[in-house]
């Protein structure tokens, strides 16, 4: 089957491209866990071939096999075939994104959001989305996807981490610290959310409660994790200077 995003977006190619019309329709006959196991067979399938090709691309001689590949086949198959494949459509939001349909691009990733709560992964498949658009600097996108997220499933923390994140990054450094406060509220001893409420304590210069509640981020984060002992340490070093300030201004 030959499909590709180059031409069209995927939601006019699934209704243009006669077979994946016709796997749409076939398979909305069944019963959403066969439509699942279906598309995730695609998508996986198709992953295994493309890292199979270029492994083999990497050996001596090789130069392009297999000829004209589409390394979205799989993903666009397994999104025409359920709607509701969460990597599929991280898969082709994120490709829409990279050839410039952007707004395309945001109808998949939004879509995560509107998935059950006990779809395989989607927690982190949402946040390989909202990833995406960070290494873009699209922070505006990032943080809409990271609102909705939260709205949809309020109770996940790392939506709340990341949404604080991006309100930092947009300049609400206030909403950054009540969202980061959430996330610890929701997983009170993981180290990487209290880093981050941490941190966003220490751009709005709370720095006793940064420091506080950096100490305990330290005590259980796992030695190899230096983000919270630096961020430790540089809160410590803007209070000294504050302090250094204050006592100058008061001579």
């Amino acid at each position: 089957m030959t499909v590709s995003l180059c031409d069209m977006p995927f939601r006019q190619l699934v209704e243009h491209d006669a077979k994946l019309a016709e796997l749409r329709l076939e398979y909305a006959k069944h019963p959403p866990d066969q439509r699942r196991k279906a598309a995730l067979f695609e998508y996986d399938a198709d992953l295994a071939t493309n890292l199979f090709a270029e492994a083999v691309l990497r050996l001596p001689g090789q130069k392009d096999w297999p000829p004209e590949r589409n390394l979205c086949q799989g993903a666009v198959v397994a999104l025409a075939i359920d709607p509701e494949c969460a990597p599929a459509m991280l898969t082709i939001g994120s490709a829409e994104y990279q050839l410039g349909r952007v707004d395309e691009a945001m109808v998949h990733f939004l879509a995560l959001a509107d998935l059950p709560a006990d779809t395989p992964e989607l927690p982190t498949i949402t946040d390989e989305a909202g990833d995406f658009l960070l290494d873009q600097e699209d922070f505006s996108r990032a943080h809409s996807l990271y609102a909705a997220a939260t709205r949809a499933h309020p109770t996940v923390p790392l939506y709340h981490a990341a949404l604080g994140y991006c309100a930092g990054k947009l300049g609400d450094l206030e909403a950054g610290v009540r969202h980061a406060r959430r996330a610890v509220e929701l997983a009170p001893n993981s180290h990487e959310h209290l880093t981050d409420l941490g941190w966003a304590l220490v751009e709005i210069k709370s720095y006793e409660e940064a420091g506080q509640v950096l100490e305990k981020a330290v005590a259980l984060a796992p030695s190899s994790y230096e983000l919270t002992r630096n961020n430790l340490q540089e809160c410590r070093r803007r209070r000294e200077a504050r302090d250094r300030r204050s006592g100058s201004q008061s001579q």
